[in-house]
């Protein structure tokens, strides 16, 4: 008998395995050959060599496309080859909404040209995606046609700002075939030399030309821009804009007017037609005065505005009931420094305007707030006030005529986050609504319970009642007060159970909004009140500078206005009983005058000459009732024969007394 073999295999006894498929069983070759092994040395060095071949065939195949592209890794002379993370932060977050995003291995070519040297470069580096050519001295040089467009196909950016460049060739740019931002702000560039053909439109998402000198704009300023989303205008020259002149912009969604020359006829009709998808419209520092322009009857017809500029109208003067009709999406309106200084009551519309979150009226000429100065009406319930739910943001700053505040001047914005009070004239800073038969009691929390901040400095504020309320707000909750039994060796604590507020923030430097750090005020500004000095011996030293820090809160108090307080609780009782007795008095009078004349004319005598009469008639019907009830035509007829009778005759008494 065989003994049991192991199941580990050699190379040799591998091949020495029966052929489970033939039924022979019959072996295959007992042992590997020389010629065996030659063959796959010679399959290996072949498949070997043949990969070598190939691999260096493709590279030679890339390098080759590179080099016909123009592209390489060297950086063009008098250029700067940086990457995007190294740009300043406006270029940067300039160039990460063009790109959105994707940084991190975006190449920037900056380069400075001059009158000698202004064509572009012929090589640039791999992943280039964005060239400025900012602060270069162009002058009146033109940037060419180069004659191989593949070269710049991936730029996606390109700045030209402050180059003064004044001419710009038909298809200077046209190699730009992904471009989707251009900057040209800051430079001569006039209405004459500006046209659509100018730059590439197809990809086009963004264009400045602010800082120009463009005069006009008419239908073929940007014929072809179908996906044009931000276009800056500002600080030229226009005077006109042509109807039609932003047709085929129905995609753009901001657009940058301020400080040109617009006025009522230069902006015409139909100005702003094909802006269907506008949200923000900047129109301030132009002279449009007197009136708000209806951007509506200009040609946005389906307005989804958001944001509206119209700061530097200086001689707005009143803001009208309707002013701001139509616009039924309005979120952020700026009217500071227009010279408003009267605020009509329905100027805002809670149908309308019912969203509005920001509001700047700032550095205006407004000497007093009313009550319905930041309150709504609607056109069913004629001047009655509804509340703006949605405004959080709302500034009065540097309004110098400023000088009062109508107590319940903000009951109508019960969700203001940020208030903007400062460097104004305010005297009493009476923010919360308070009681004036007990003004010392005031809850700031209870009329704006969501409000973050305010800034108040700049004022020449008395110390009073009303700061105590600020600075009220501004303190912590208290803790809660806790009592141990030692006897039983129990803590118990007094839980405030009402609504816990977080501190106010008094004159913050800084403030968060939308995401962003906003710098308000400089370290220097300290907020402080006038505290009175009743032992003063000059007028100098009548009034004591305090600062917020250093005020003790039992000092700041408002006197009972002792001329209220008489008004309210005696002689308002007494007015409301003397107009009770007046009331009845001239009742009286007027019944008394009444009998009178009705006696003096003999109604009196003729009314019971009548009642006489009825009376002997109504006698004389009942003693012949018998015969009545015989001949009851006869009688009927007879009866009202002596009725015609007696009223004539009655008539006639009545005539001859009156004679």
């Amino acid at each position: 008998m065989e003994t049991n073999r192991t199941t580990t295999l050699t190379q040799d006894e591998l091949y020495e395995l029966p052929n489970t498929n033939n039924n022979n069983n019959r072996r295959p070759t007992p042992h590997l050959t020389t010629h065996y092994y030659f063959s796959i040395a010679f399959k290996s060095v072949y498949a070997t060599s043949l990969l070598f071949f190939i691999t260096s065939f493709v590279i030679v195949s890339c390098e080759s496309t590179a080099a016909g592209s123009g592209s390489n890794s060297t950086c063009p002379a008098s250029c700067e080859c940086i990457y995007a993370s190294q740009l300043d932060r406006d270029k940067r977050a300039d160039l990460n909404a063009c790109l959105g995003g994707n940084l991190e291995t975006a190449l920037v070519l900056k380069c400075k040209l001059n009158a000698s040297n202004y064509g572009w470069p012929e090589r640039i580096p791999t992943g280039t995606r964005a060239i400025i050519l900012d602060d270069s001295n162009l002058g009146q040089a033109k940037l060419s046609k180069l004659a191989s467009e593949s070269w710049y196909k991936d730029i996606f950016y390109l700045s030209v700002s402050n180059t003064e460049l004044t001419n710009l060739e038909t298809g200077g740019f046209s190699m730009f075939h992904s471009l989707r931002c251009i900057d040209f702000n800051t430079n001569d560039i006039h209405s004459r030399t500006w046209g659509s053909g100018m730059v590439p439109t197809a990809e086009l998402r963004t264009l400045d030309l602010s800082h120009n000198h463009i005069h006009r704009l008419n239908e073929t300023s940007f014929t072809g821009m179908a996906e044009l989303r931000r276009l800056c205008l500002s600080q030229n020259f226009i005077v006109t804009i042509k109807p039609f002149t932003f047709e085929d912009l129905d995609k753009l969604e901001y657009l940058d007017l301020t400080t040109n020359a617009l006025s009522v006829a230069g902006l015409q009709t139909a100005s702003l037609f094909g802006l269907t998808s506008l949200k923000h419209l900047a129109m301030g520092e132009n002279k449009i005065f007197d009136t708000v322009p209806q951007v509506v009857g200009k040609g946005l017809y389906t307005p989804k505005l958001e944001t509206l500029d119209l700061h530097g109208y200086t001689r707005l003067e009143t803001l009208k009931k309707g002013a701001f009709k139509d616009l039924n999406c309005l979120r952020k309106l700026n009217l500071s420094g227009s010279g408003v200084s009267q605020i009509e009551i329905g100027w805002l519309d809670i149908e309308t305007h019912g969203q509005l979150e920001v509001l700047d009226i700032s550095d205006n000429r407004l000497l007093h707030l009313e009550v319905h100065s930041f309150a709504a009406t609607s056109p069913k319930e004629g001047d009655t006030l509804h509340k703006l739910h949605h405004l959080k943001w709302l500034s009065l700053a540097d309004s110098r005529s400023l000088m009062t505040l109508d107590g319940a001047a903000f009951n109508f914005v019960p969700n203001l986050i940020f208030l903007f009070l400062q460097r104004c004239n305010i005297s009493r800073m009476n923010v919360a609504a308070n009681d004036p038969l007990n003004p010392n009691k005031m809850n700031l929390h209870v009329t704006l319970s969501s409000l973050k901040a305010i800034w108040t400095f700049g004022n020449s504020l008395r110390c009073n009642c009303h700061v105590r309320a600020l600075l009220e707000a501004s303190l912590p909750p208290p803790a809660p007060t806790c009592e141990t039994n030692p006897l039983r060796g129990t803590t118990s604590c007094d839980v405030d159970t009402t609504t816990k507020y977080p501190p106010l923030l008094l004159d913050p430097p800084t403030y968060t909004w939308e995401g962003h750090e906003m710098s308000v005020v400089s370290p220097f500004a300290t907020p402080c009140c006038y505290l009175e000095n009743k032992d003063a011996l000059t007028k100098e030293e009548m009034w004591e500078r305090v600062p917020f820090a250093r005020a003790h809160l039992e000092d700041l108090v408002c006197e009972t206005d002792r001329i209220t307080v008489f008004i309210s609780i005696v002689l308002g009782p007494l007015a409301f009983a003397a107009a009770i007795l007046v009331a009845f008095l001239c009742g009286f009078a007027r019944t008394l005058v009444r009998r009178f004349k009705l006696y003096h004319s003999g109604e009196y005598r003729v009314m019971d000459q009548k009642k006489g009469l009825e009376m002997r008639r109504n006698q004389a019907a009942g003693g012949g009732g018998g015969n009545y009830g015989n001949k009851e035509g006869v009688h009927e007829k007879s009866s009202t024969s002596d009725h015609h009778q007696h009223h004539h005759q009655a008539k006639k008494l009545v005539h001859s007394n009156l004679q």
